[in-house]
This record gives structure tokens, sequence and C-alpha cells, in this order.
């Protein structure tokens, strides 16, 4: 794995738990009622999926041309929402408790996560313009 991967996937890592850790914190003492037993799960599931994608991105943005970028990160987004699709119909199909804070932090992770899989998409392409000149 060269430098640049190293740094994406460290910097997805150390903001899923610092925000996770925040996040949790605050649902723990602040507002235990929506602090879903799955918590540590949902962390997870964005944790190793944004990893897969960052690493797919990354690996694909050394041979794409810009257009085929674009395609790319779409099928990412897709990936990424039947992905949670299927995380939260297992959570409901298996639990079956406290349904809606598992869906309210679910989503609190989801757009937390969007925002920085965003930034590091706009990293992956400043790197690629800058191998371009």
């Amino acid at each position: 794995m060269d430098f640049f991967k190293a740094k994406l996937i460290t910097s997805l890592l150390a903001f899923g738990l610092v925000a996770g850790a925040m996040a949790g914190a605050l649902l723990y003492y602040r507002f235990p009622r929506y602090y879903p037993g799955w918590y540590e799960g949902i962390l997870l599931f964005f944790l190793a999926l944004e990893s897969f994608i960052l690493l797919y991105v990354e690996s694909a943005s050394r041979k794409a041309a810009s257009r085929q970028m674009l395609n790319t990160y779409m099928l990412t987004k897709v990936i990424k929402i039947f992905a949670s699709i299927i995380f939260i119909g297992a959570y409901t199909l298996a639990v079956k408790e406290n349904i809606k804070s598992f869906i309210l932090v679910f989503i609190i992770f989801y757009l937390l996560f969007l925002a920085f899989e965003a930034f590091l998409f706009m990293k992956i392409e400043k790197r690629i313009k800058k191998k371009q000149q």
C-alpha cells in the first residue's frame, strides 16, 4: 500500500473514531433513550464500508479518465445506499427493538461519513490533477 492510500485510510479511521466517540458520549450521557444497542455496530459498519470505498476509488483513479471517475463516484454512492438498506433491514429483522433510535443514529453517521467522504474524494481529485500536470 502506498503512502497516499495509507494516509486516506488513517484519516478516515481517525475521523470515524473521534466522531464516533464524541457522538457516543453525547448520546450515552445526554440522550440515553436514543442510544441504540448496536451503536458500535453502526460505527464499525461505516468504518469498514468507507475503507473499502476509498480503496476502490483510489485504485480506480490510477487507471480511469475524469469521465470514468464520475461513474466510479456514483457507483460508490449506490453501493453505499444498498449496503445501508441491507444493514438496516438486517437489524430490523434480527433485533426488532429501538428501531427509531437506531435509524436516527444511522442517518447521523451516514451524513457525517458522507461529508468526510466528499472531502477525501476532493483530495483524490487534487492528486489526479497534480499527476496530470
